[in-house]
């Protein structure tokens, strides 16, 4: 089977995953014929190419937003909203750009490069779980899901998506259901690290020693790394300054970190961590690269998974809540109790759930 074509393992359906010029185009084929898939993913990456030659920019669910918003400047004969229906839905608008950053951010994906496609009954269900997090009423919810509604109406009308997933959405309910975490094994990370290159070797072991995110870990640099001349727990810390939502946080590193640090032989020429040669630095496509090993070494899950495996055992072994939404950079603690919690008896629960002096 060509690289480009998979199927996940929550689907039936082929799966086109391909780079080009830098960005990420994962979507449904829609067949469960191989020999249909492949003959499909030939066309769109024939197509997809075609664009980028061009320096298009249509497909991407930025671009749609963008021109939406835009057009609720003025009246419309099309649609006949007033100016304040107009204002109202641009404040949703202003909303919804924000929290599906945070959805695209906790699944380590830039939601300036996501096709309008990967906009989706999922992406709407999370949305409005975290608008539940942040302390939203139903009826404010409700209001973002009409300018939503909209939104992915006049992307549809484009021709860009098959179906409103804010319809889909709003026929299933307020009933979020969230995918089970698949947790890889210690023996899969470290094969996994195994198969990957110069010190890319350590990467799987260091994100299961920290709980970060691909990105934000493959661009840290020794200067960001503070008491490495005691390298003790307690003593170094590590500071990320490329979050996906700009918010610099400092965490102190734990022994495994520290270990894996001392391992690492250090660059003449870079002053990142997980340095390669390219006039870049840095190991730019971290994701992309790992999901290739991935397959090859049967990890079974996705890098970003070894991050959930991280919140969960420290949950599991007396941190507290609060302490595992600051350490890994959750914008709400109630975030962190959804997506975990499921994960942990009732005496475990009560445990995170102290005061926050937990494992502090």
């Amino acid at each position: 089977m060509p690289r480009n074509v998979y199927t996940p393992s929550n689907s039936k359906n082929y799966y086109l995953r391909v780079t080009i010029d830098g960005k990420e185009h994962r979507e449904s084929l829609r067949t469960t014929s191989k020999r249909v898939a492949e003959k499909k993913a030939r066309e769109r990456i024939k197509e997809l190419k075609g664009k980028a030659e061009r320096g298009e920019t249509d497909w991407l669910f930025h671009s749609g937003f963008t021109g939406f918003y835009e057009s609720l400047d003025h009246y419309d004969e099309d649609h006949g909203w007033s100016a304040n229906t107009r204002k109202r839905y641009q404040t949703s608008l202003r909303q919804i750009g924000v929290t599906l950053m945070e959805v695209f951010e906790e699944r380590d994906e830039n939601i300036e490069l996501a096709g309008a496609w990967e906009i989706d009954l999922k992406s709407i269900s999370e949305f409005v779980a975290m608008r539940k997090d942040a302390g939203a009423s139903i009826a404010t919810i409700n209001r973002d899901l009409t300018a939503f509604n909209h939104l992915m109406s006049h992307i549809k009308n484009l021709g860009w998506v098959e179906m409103n997933p804010v319809l889909q959405f709003e026929k299933k309910g307020m009933k979020e259901s969230l995918p089970d975490i698949v947790l890889p094994t210690d023996e899969a990370i470290q094969k996994l690290g195994r198969r990957a290159p110069g010190n890319l070797c350590f990467f799987p072991d260091f994100l299961d020693a920290t709980g970060g995110r691909v990105t934000e870990m493959s661009m840290i640099k020794w200067a960001d790394v503070k008491g490495m001349g005691h390298p003790v727990e307690g003593h170094v810390t590590l500071t990320l300054r490329h979050t996906k939502g700009g918010k610099v946080r400092t965490i102190t590193l734990r022994q495994q970190a520290i270990d894996i640090l001392l391992q690492i032989r250090r660059s003449n020429r870079s002053p990142y961590v997980f340095w390669n040669k390219t006039e870049d630095g840095y190991y730019r496509s971290a994701s992309n690269l790992f999901w290739d090993y991935a397959q090859e070494t049967e990890f079974g899950a996705r890098l970003h998974d070894i991050r959930h495996k991280f919140a969960i055992e420290r949950l599991m072994e007396g941190w507290s809540v609060y302490r595992v939404q600051r350490y890994i950079g959750h914008g709400s603690v109630k975030t962190t109790e959804r997506y975990y919690f499921r994960y942990l008896t009732q005496e475990q629960q009560v445990i995170a759930n102290a005061d926050g002096n937990i494992g502090l």
